[in-house]
C-alpha cells in the first residue's frame, strides 16, 4: 500500500501548472485544453467528473494527450483519497493513473514526446514509489535521440536522468560524469518539491503538438 506521504507528494508537482500558449484552431480536444486553461479542479466531485471526460475524450478521438491527462486526474484524485486517509482507494488511484501513464507510452512507442511526458512526472516523485527504473529508461532512450530536441529540452532531460539515477542509487562513471555536469554532487537527494514549472519551450514542443495531434 502506498503511503499518504507518498500520494500527497503528487500535489507539489509542477506538471500540473503549465503555461497554455492557446491552440490557433479550435482544439481537436477541448477537455485537455480547458485543464490546460483552467488548471484541475480541486473539488473532488468536479475533479473526478474531469477525469472520466477526459478518458471519454480520448475514447471518442484516440487522442492521447486526452489519456495521459486522465492518467494525471486520476493520480489527482489519489491525492485526494490520501489527504483524507482513505488509502484503499488512494492505492487504487495511484495503481489506475500509472497504469494509463504507462498505457500511452506503450501503445506510441515510437513517440518520445509521450515518454518525455512519463519521465517528467516521474523523475520528480519520491523514490519510494519505485518510478526511477522506468524513468532511467525513458531518458536514456530520450538522449540517445536528443538530436530531436532542443538544446533547453536536452539539458532537462539530462537533469531528469540524474535525478533517475540518483533515486535507484545507480551512480557509475557515465552517469557520475552528467552529475557533475549537471552541477550536482552523487548522494544529493531531488524531492519533488524542486519540479520546475514547465517552460514555454516544453509547452510548444512537447505539449501543443500532441494536443493537436501533430
Amino acid at each position: 500500500m502506498i503511503r499518504p506521504s507518498k500520494i500527497l507528494m503528487l500535489l507539489s508537482l509542477s506538471l500540473f501548472t503549465i503555461p497554455f500558449c492557446g491552440v490557433a484552431d479550435m482544439s481537436p480536444v477541448p477537455v485537455v485544453e480547458s485543464v490546460l486553461l483552467n488548471q484541475f479542479p480541486t473539488q473532488p466531485a468536479a475533479l473526478a467528473r474531469t477525469s472520466e471526460s477526459l478518458f471519454q475524450e480520448y475514447e471518442e478521438t484516440g487522442n492521447v494527450s486526452s489519456l495521459i491527462f486522465y492518467s494525471y486526474g486520476v493520480l489527482k484524485q489519489a491525492s485526494y483519497f490520501s489527504s483524507v486517509n482513505d488509502l484503499i482507494k488512494a492505492s487504487e488511484f495511484a495503481k489506475t493513473g500509472f497504469f494509463y501513464l504507462d498505457e500511452a507510452v506503450d501503445s506510441n512507442e515510437k513517440d518520445l514526446r509521450i515518454r518525455y511526458m512519463r519521465a517528467r512526472l516521474d523523475a520528480y516523485l519520491t523514490a519510494e514509489l519505485g518510478r526511477c527504473v522506468i524513468t532511467i529508461s525513458d531518458t536514456k532512450l530520450l538522449l540517445e535521440n536528443k538530436e530531436k530536441f532542443s538544446r533547453g529540452i536536452v539539458e532537462h532531460i539530462k537533469k531528469m536522468h540524474v535525478i533517475a539515477l540518483q533515486n535507484c542509487k545507480m551512480h557509475d562513471q557515465s552517469s557520475l560524469s552528467l552529475i557533475q555536469k549537471d552541477g550536482r554532487k552523487p548522494g544529493v537527494k531531488v524531492t519533488a518539491d524542486e519540479a520546475p514549472l514547465w517552460s514555454v519551450e516544453e509547452v510548444t514542443q512537447i505539449m501543443l503538438p500532441l494536443v493537436k495531434g501533430d
